[in-house]
């Protein structure tokens, strides 16, 4: 089942692919601009470069930590292999706070991690 399973693209990585194909990178226009108003070329823009997570019920409160860090643990529990963990990746990477992200990277090469992954 998690074989088929599709992953949008971030919106960093859409971003990236297009700075790859394109040479340079998007134009975005001034946040002022009238052309925020214009329908058809906001919805371009939005299909093109912009992507959200959808609403997770199991993390309802603002506060992101255990979502972060529930998101942060997929690959160590399902391992490498298992598809829909591109998905968290996503998320925390789009959502979560750098520091945290590199704090706990640098914890688990250190082998100082204190989460049990064996759960």
């Amino acid at each position: 089942m998690s074989s088929n399973v599709e992953v949008p693209d971030t919106s960093r990585e859409r971003i990236n692919a297009y700075m790859d194909a394109s040479g340079e990178a998007p134009v975005m226009p001034h946040p002022d601009s009238k052309i925020w108003f214009d329908k058809e070329k906001s919805k371009t823009l939005m299909e093109k470069f912009m992507w959200a997570a959808p609403y997770d019920a199991r993390f309802p409160q603002q506060r992101r930590q255990r979502k972060c860090f529930g998101y942060y643990r997929c690959k160590e529990l399902m391992g490498d292999g298992y598809a829909p963990c591109k998905f968290f990746w996503n998320v925390y990477n789009d959502e979560c706070p750098k520091f945290w992200i590199e704090k706990w990277d640098e914890l688990r090469e250190d082998g100082r991690f204190s989460a049990k992954f064996d759960r």
